[in-house]
C-alpha cells in the first residue's frame, strides 16, 4: 500500500488539466524534459531492463478509457505527454527497453471484461478483483483507494439520506455491485463513461455519483464549484495494469513495479502527477458505511 497522499496546489490542479480527446491508438514519442520519448514524464536513467514480449516490436501498446485528463494529459491521443497513469506507463516501457507508447481507447466494461484484448496492457485505475481475475490478469498493484460521493455543492445529501436517492455507477465498476447488493438506494443509474456519469450530477439527473476518490476528487477540484465530493465508502482497493488472460508479461511488471517502489520512482510519479490534483486529502473524507 502506499504512502498517503501529499496534496499540491489548486494551481496545480488546474494546469494538470486539460481536455483529452480521440479515439483509435496513437504512438507517443515527443522528446520529454529527460531526453526520453515520453513527453514531460522523467524518467529513470540506465535503469535495470526486464524485457516484455509486446504486440509491436519496440512499442508499449496500452489501453485506458479516455477521455481521462487526470490520468493522461492531452488534447488528443497523439499529444498526451503527461499525467500520473500515462507516466507510470512510461516508466514501466522504460525499464522495458522501449521508446514507444501507443495508446488505445477502450470501455472500461470492455477492459474489464475482456472484450477488448488488443493491448499489452491497460491502466486506468482498476480494482483487481476475483470476479474480474476469471477473465483478465493483474500485475501488482500500483495505489489503493476507496469510493467517494460526489454531488453538486447545494446537496443535501448525507450517509443517512442516500438509501432514499438515485445514485450514479460505471458500467462494470465495483461501485455498481456495492450499490447493487449493499447500499440499495432508491434507483441506480449506471453509464458507459465518467463523463456521462459526471454530467448526470451535474444536470440533476442523479443525486450523487459513486466513483474512486483518484476520479471524483480531480473532478471536483477542476470543476469550478460546480461539483464536491462529501463522503467515502470504504469500498475498491488495490489498482494494477490488467492484462489480457495468459498474458506472459504479468511477472514482468511484477518485478518492475517492485523495483518502481523499492526505489521511489512510485512515489515520486504520484507526488509529482495524481497528488496536486486531488484538491485534498482523501484520508480526510468522511467516512459513510451503507
Amino acid at each position: 500500500m502506499n504512502k498517503p497522499f501529499k496534496i499540491g496546489s489548486a494551481a496545480a490542479a488546474a494546469a494538470a488539466l486539460f481536455v483529452l480527446a480521440g479515439c483509435g491508438g496513437q504512438e507517443t514519442s515527443a522528446a520529454g524534459k529527460s531526453g526520453s520519448s515520453f513527453g514531460e514524464c522523467e524518467i529513470t536513467a540506465n535503469p535495470t531492463v526486464h524485457k516484455l514480449t509486446t504486440l509491436q516490436e519496440g512499442t508499449l501498446t496500452v489501453a485506458a478509457s479516455l477521455p481521462y485528463p487526470a490520468g493522461y494529459r492531452g488534447n488528443t491521443l497523439e499529444s498526451v505527454d503527461g499525467g500520473y497513469m500515462y507516466c507510470l506507463d512510461a516508466e514501466i516501457a522504460n525499464r522495458a527497453g522501449l521508446k514507444k507508447i501507443k495508446l488505445v481507447n477502450a470501455s472500461f466494461e470492455a477492459l474489464v471484461t475482456a472484450k477488448s484484448s488488443d493491448f499489452d496492457f491497460a491502466v486506468w485505475d482498476i480494482y483487481d478483483t476475483p470476479a474480474r481475475r476469471k477473465v483478465v490478469d493483474f500485475s501488482a498493484p500500483y495505489n489503493t483507494y476507496n469510493s467517494g460521493v460526489l454531488v453538486k455543492p447545494d446537496s443535501a445529501l448525507t450517509a443517512a439520506t442516500i438509501k432514499g436517492s438515485t445514485v450514479g455507477v460505471l458500467a462494470g465498476s465495483v461501485q455498481l455491485k456495492f450499490v447493487q447488493e449493499n447500499l440499495k438506494p432508491k434507483q441506480v443509474r449506471v453509464f458507459n463513461s465518467n463523463d456521462d456519469l459526471f454530467n448526470a450530477v451535474l444536470a440533476g439527473q442523479i443525486d450523487a455519483a459513486l466513483n474512486d476518490t483518484a476520479t471524483v476528487m480531480p473532478r471536483a477540484a477542476s470543476s469550478g464549484g460546480r461539483l464536491k465530493v462529501i463522503g467515502q465508502y470504504p469500498v475498491g482497493g488495490d489498482v494494477a495494469p490488467l492484462f489480457p488472460k495468459g498474458s506472459p508479461n504479468v511477472q514482468v511488471v511484477d518485478q518492475i513495479i517492485a523495483d518502481m517502489r523499492q526505489d521511489g520512482t512510485l512515489d515520486a510519479i504520484m507526488n509529482k502527477w495524481l497528488n496536486p490534483i486531488l484538491g485534498g486529502d482523501p484520508n480526510a473524507l468522511p467516512d459513510w458505511t451503507a
